[in-house]
């Protein structure tokens, strides 16, 4: 892969739109330094839903592009899509058969709790229908080899609130399901107790928040922590000659946490502000939005646009922060950089935030990067096929996740009990290579180690 960095990458997403622009030279309406645009925006009473209603734009529909990669082991970031690999010797991975799946005397129910309405609901239906692939997949495996039991899987909806998923997570239990597939560290901090109490197993696709899973708890974690994440992003922006960063992000366990590793990889390096810390169940963030615009200002007039850069890490809620940030011209000058929570989000391919989005440099993001193998496809060409958009990285862990399930059960003998899955799973992780790929888990039942994808929003 070529080494040019994440600078590149962004001016090659504008060529594609616009051959005449190179954005690696700065945004074309950035400010001299010492004459930043004021911060007051163009008009005084617009608010998110004003805006949508009264401006007038030919912008189309954006759509998620893989731009590039992190390499966490050369801690660089380079353009271009990674390559397909295999699996290495002696792992084992997803067995797909071509058989008529049957009955057995056992069946393992698993939850799939997701959002499947609301913030987040537009990436929960896509990992529900991966773990739903995977329950045929496994269940064909195990008809083929004459296993004891078949798996079933129930969804519900969590609606990305922690204490609907705990009462969600209550309800299953109480018919007797003990093994759930959850999303969010929000959710994960709410039903970790109780899971722990009752030796419930559950499999987050996507909990990312740092210190959140001890090796005594009952919650395993597909994905790698925050630390991993932030010093892609970290990459990132340095790659970018970056010298002053403001931050926006929600207040969750989630928020807080890459904000915090984000301030403290980037501390003595680069100049770094917390603009907003905002309520995730908000439906304006005006507020919120005005500070940014003040402390981006200020940035702008120490360091010149195109060396000031906002990081938001934040769910579906960005579409209307987009919407209201579009009313301050400064907040347009400088480059945008999204994280895990909203790559993928077809909310942010709307055109009013697609217009937006594309003149900050495409909201450049991160996220866990799945391995190009067979089983990736298998799983991708399902969901496109179903949903008519890219997956986000997040749906093959929920593939994984039920092979896990059903390889660690099948470990023990058929044993479903949790205590014992408890004790074989990361051994069974060790071994397995997936959809995601390989599943290693460190002490705190984290996955071990990754590298990160670079998306961006590309006018169609």
């Amino acid at each position: 892969m070529n080494t040019k960095t994440i600078g590149i990458v962004v001016g090659i997403i504008v060529l594609a739109l616009a051959a005449a622009i190179l954005l690696l030279q700065g945004p074309a309406t950035a400010p001299p330094a010492t004459t930043p645009t004021t911060t007051q925006p163009k008009t005084t009473t617009n608010t998110p839903t004003q805006t949508q209603q009264t401006t007038t734009t030919t912008a189309a529909a954006c759509s998620w592009k893989l731009v590039g990669m992190y390499i966490a082991s050369e801690d660089k970031v380079i353009l271009g899509a990674p390559q397909p690999v295999q699996p290495p010797p002696g792992v084992k991975t997803p067995v797909i058969v071509n058989t008529t799946a049957t009955q057995a005397s056992q069946v393992v129910d698993i939850g799939v709790l997701q959002p499947l309405s609301g913030r987040l609901g537009s990436l929960g239906e896509l990992a529900r229908a991966a773990a739903e692939l995977a329950a045929e997949d496994v269940n064909r495996y195990l008809t083929s080899i004459n296993a004891p039991f078949r798996v079933r899987i129930l969804a519900d909806d969590t609606q990305a609130d922690p204490a609907v998923a705990l009462d969600k997570l209550k309800s299953l239990h109480a018919k007797g399901v003990r093994y759930f597939v959850v999303r969010t560290s929000g959710e994960v901090r709410q039903m970790k107790p109780y899971a722990d109490e009752n030796k419930l197993i559950l499999i987050s696709v996507s909990s990312t928040a740092p210190g959140l899973v001890t090796s005594t708890d009952y919650v395993f974690r597909l994905p790698p922590d925050d630390t991993k994440q932030a010093k892609a992003l970290a990459a990132v922006l340095k790659s970018q000659g970056v010298k002053a960063v403001v931050i926006i992000h929600r207040n969750d366990d989630w928020g807080r946490g890459l904000a915090n590793q984000l301030r403290s990889l980037l501390e003595g390096q680069m100049e770094v502000a917390v603009a907003a810390a905002y309520d995730p169940q908000k439906g304006e963030f005006s507020a919120e939005v005005s500070t940014l615009a003040d402390k981006v200002s200020a940035a702008v007039s120490k360091y010149g646009a195109d060396k000031v850069a906002v990081v938001a890490p934040g769910f579906a809620e960005l579409q209307s922060i987009f919407l209201t940030a579009a009313n301050y011209p400064v907040l347009s000058q400088v480059k945008w950089y999204g994280t895990d929570g909203s790559t993928g989000l077809k909310e942010l391919t709307d055109p009013k935030v697609c217009q937006f989005a594309t003149k900050v440099g495409g909201f450049v993001s991160t996220k866990f990067a799945p391995a190009r193998s067979p089983y990736y496809q298998r799983v991708r060409e399902y969901l496109l096929s179903k949903f008519g958009r890219e997956p986000d990285a997040y749906a093959y862990n929920a593939y994984d996740a039920v092979w896990l399930i059903a390889y660690t059960i099948l470990e023990n003998g058929g044993d479903a009990d949790t205590a014992k899955f408890f004790a074989k799973l990361p051994e069974v992780a060790a071994k397995y290579f997936g959809a995601s790929g390989l599943t290693r888990l460190n002490q705190n039942h984290d996955r071990d180690t990754a590298d990160y994808e670079l998306w961006a929003l590309v006018g169609s």
